[in-house]
């Protein structure tokens, strides 16, 4: 054995020794800290037995602190209109439910830059404003679950998604006011019928039969308050709808299967998707990072690795979020137009 490798193997145990430290001590917050930076050792040393170890731990002490309120603290921000913002956000609502053609609603809603957060404007307003605590201070995000969420520990990042977050909940707040509105009590006109929602998405024709007839079904779960179904049979399939618009309009949606001989498949969408410069040309950078926020970012909503993978809970399936996948569907009808 090299002097290197004996030198890591004793800083290995030592930082093991000092997590064991810190967890009979009652420290979680830095039991959690050292665990995790004895998991980078171990995986560096591809030391199986010390990384099923510190992976289970790390999340073990992520949980007893967030259990004790010690180490670990829940940051909410919060964004306050000004008197002139509110009437101006007012005046624009109404002109939504002014509407009478309801198909013109949804293409307006779909088509509005309003309800996708602004990336850039974002990015300045974080730079701008990041707390030393983002700079100095051990940083570590976790999930309610108990584990570290990627990117939490990097201080900058954290922070963007913190800005992020802000105007997104802004925005899904506002967004679920007007649905809620246009469906269920509009002061100016008529509310809009579930009928209307339908033939709005069979007239656009980019679903095929399949997708349209599954769709409709999640649709009417929506209108009947049914969120659970809603979510899951609308989450799953706008990824499908996605795939299919893309290859449309020339994205090659075709993967490699070598798991056992040459084979191919549909791919699978994926986060990195909303990175590539081909979906950015499409949809443009703000709606990419949207949709990458909403279902699959760690810091973000998460929804469709929740639902994948059975991880949802019953307060999460509410009007908001089902509201915000009806959302995402209205963009892409709006802006992508079938050749």
């Amino acid at each position: 054995m090299s002097g290197k490798k004996r030198t890591n193997n004793t800083e290995l145990k030592t930082k093991v020794g000092e997590a064991k430290n810190a967890e009979v001590a009652g420290s979680y917050f830095s039991a959690a800290i050292l665990y995790k930076e004895a998991l980078v050792l171990a995986k560096k040393l591809g030391n199986s037995e010390l990384i099923k170890l510190c992976k289970s731990k790390s999340v073990e002490m992520n949980k007893k602190s967030i259990d004790s309120g010690n180490g670990f603290k829940e940051y909410k921000f919060s964004y306050e209109f000004s008197e002139k913002q509110k009437e101006d956000l007012k005046k624009f609502m109404i002109g939504f439910l002014k509407e009478k053609d309801k198909t013109v609603v949804l293409k307006r809603i779909g088509l509005s830059s309003f309800f996708i957060p602004k990336v850039d404007q974002i990015e300045l307003i974080a730079k701008n404003n990041m707390p030393i605590s983002h700079i100095f201070a051990t940083l570590n995000s976790i999930s309610n679950q108990g584990h570290n969420l990627r990117g939490g520990s990097l201080g900058g990042y954290s922070w963007f998604m913190s800005m992020y977050d802000i105007n997104q909940e802004n925005i899904m707040s506002m967004l679920s006011n007007l649905i809620y509105s246009l469906i269920y009590k509009n002061q100016y006109g008529d509310n809009m019928k579930i009928s209307e929602i339908n033939d709005y998405f069979s007239q656009s024709q980019l679903f095929n039969d399949s997708q349209l007839k599954i769709v409709k079904v999640g649709l009417k779960k929506y209108y009947e308050e049914d969120y659970v179904s809603a979510l899951h049979i609308l989450v799953p399939q706008f990824e499908s709808f996605l795939l299919s618009v893309v290859e449309k309009l020339g994205i090659n949606i075709v993967a490699l299967d070598t798991s056992m001989d040459m084979a191919t498949r549909t791919k699978v969408l994926s986060e990195r998707d909303f990175d590539s410069q081909d979906f950015i040309n499409i949809f443009g950078k703000d709606f990419c990072k949207q949709i990458k926020f909403i279902l699959f970012e760690p810091m973000g909503y998460k929804l469709r690795h929740k639902i994948a993978h059975g991880e949802i809970s019953a307060n999460e399936c509410n009007f908001q979020n089902a509201t915000l996948i009806l959302y995402l569907y209205l963009v892409v009808l709006a802006r992508v137009v079938k050749k």
